[in-house]
């Protein structure tokens, strides 16, 4: 081989190594904002821990009293209250000014 391939050679490797270089330097970035962000959500997660004790508050408890899914949404569906007359007056009134806005 002659000098001048040789040197073009070591350029092209030498340019291709730097940006293998930029690109990991990147990826190890992107890696280390990831897994920051379970660090951030576990302290986060302590902090509202912490708050909702010093309140007297347990998350457990207040989650326990809600409604659970599947058959239980099915069944007050079913047990509908029918709406109060004011509530319907309300609502066509509200229907008759968004037509009002449409028109104009």
């Amino acid at each position: 081989m002659k000098l001048p391939q040789v040197q073009k050679i070591m350029m092209e490797f030498e340019k291709q190594s730097e940006i293998m270089d930029m690109k990991e330097e990147m990826m190890s970035d992107a890696v280390d904002d990831a897994m920051g962000e379970d660090e951030d959500e576990e302290e986060s997660e302590a902090i509202v821990s912490q708050v909702l004790d010093e309140l007297g508050l347990s998350l457990g408890d207040e989650l326990a009293g809600l409604p659970g899914t599947g058959s239980a949404l099915n069944a007050s569906t079913k047990d509908k209250v029918p709406v109060a007359e004011g509530d319907m007056d309300a609502d066509a009134d509200l229907q008759a000014r968004l037509d009002n806005l449409r028109r104009d």
